[in-house]
Order: C-alpha cells, then structure tokens, then sequence
C-alpha cells in the first residue's frame, strides 16, 4: 500500500512539470545589412547603413547627408543632399542624387537689416533632359529697388538656365552644392547692385524627358 502511494505521488510530481516552450523564429536573424552608396559624382562614398528583411523593401529609400559628412567640409554642415535608392548589388545599396535643401534659419542669419533678398524659383531642363526645381537666393549689399530686384531676378534666370542646359542631371546636384555656378553668376550681377551673397538653397529632381 505504501508502495502504490509512492508510484502515485512520483506520478503526480510529473505531470506537474511544466512543459517544454516552442523555439520562436528570431526576426532579426532573416534581416540583413546593407551598405548605402553614393554616385560615383561623390566618389561612391558610403553614406549609412541599414538592415532589412528583403533587398526590395531598399529600393526607393531617401537618405539625406550633411555636406560636411558627405565631402568632409566643416562649412558645408547646413547643405543637406539628398539620394535615393536606386539598385542594389550584393549588400551595397547604391543611389542617385535627386536634390539638396539649406535650412531657413541659416539664411535668416545672413540677410541683414540694409540688405534685400532676392528668391528666384524656377524649373530648369539639364542637358539630357531631366528638370530639376531650383531655388537661388540672392542678397545685396544695400537696399535694391523695385528696378534692381526685377534685374537681378531676370539676369539670374538666363544663366541658371543657360548653365544647368550644359550640365548632365548625374552631376546637377554636385555642381549646386560643391561647385562654382555662384562664381559664374556673380560677375553679371554685381553690375545691378552691389551683392553680398549667392546661394543655391534647393533643388529637386521633377520630371524626365
């Protein structure tokens, strides 16, 4: 009897037992990194990383970087270019510029109180038909008239059209922001009124041919 008694408590204590838990699947497992590349108009420099599940779920992604990180410019910190995901090989991500942006509060510190800003927003074709929305901001030295304001808008709409016409739309953004389109356009404008400042704040890539 004492026997039987010891069986069945033996056999209680194991039922009692908790059960073994299901192995989960670890999602992070099944995602991969990837290395996001610039053009080769940036050097191919890598520019980020990410980890994704699927290859496909890169395609289209914006990322957007400091013209110091990008090209090593401490003065290039406000310019921020953006590029967007176009192909991927193995686990490079590799990208197109597509545009780059000024914040405001940069080019509030630059116009003064005896200066005028001058915007002048206009679409512009490159020279393999890819048109791009391109934002120039102009500050004088002094007050401009109405007469000087209208000039410096005119003049600056023909060479921001003649120059980007002559320029393939791969290296549109890196001429806007590391090149000398302002150089090219100050001359002509400094006959109009005295200037102080030219900056090229936005461009974005619109329409193809």
């Amino acid at each position: 009897m004492a026997k039987e008694k010891k069986e069945n408590k033996e056999e209680k204590i194991t039922k009692q037992q908790p059960k073994t838990k299901k192995k989960t699947v670890d999602k992070w497992k099944k995602k991969t990194w990837y290395t996001i590349v610039a053009p080769q108009e940036f050097e191919a420099k890598e520019i980020g990383e990410t980890i994704v599940e699927k290859a496909e779920n890169l395609m289209g992604r914006i990322i957007s970087v400091s013209g110091r990180d990008l090209a090593n410019q401490p003065k290039k910190q406000h310019i921020h270019i953006r590029f967007k995901v176009i192909n991927i090989v193995g686990n490079k991500a590799h990208t197109d510029a597509i545009g780059h942006m000024i914040k405001d509060n940069y080019m509030k510190r630059v116009v003064r109180r005896k200066s005028s800003k001058i915007m002048i927003v206009k679409d512009y074709p490159s020279s393999d038909g890819i048109k791009f929305k391109i934002k120039t901001i102009i500050v004088t030295e002094k007050k401009a008239s109405g007469n000087q304001k209208a000039g410096l808008m005119k003049k600056t709409d023909e060479m921001m059209k003649d120059i980007i016409s002559k320029i393939s739309s791969r290296k549109i953004v890196d001429e806007l922001v590391f090149g000398t389109i302002p150089n090219k356009i100050y001359p002509q404008l400094k006959k109009i009124v005295p200037v102080k400042r030219i900056e090229i704040t936005n461009s974005e890539i619109i329409a193809s041919k």
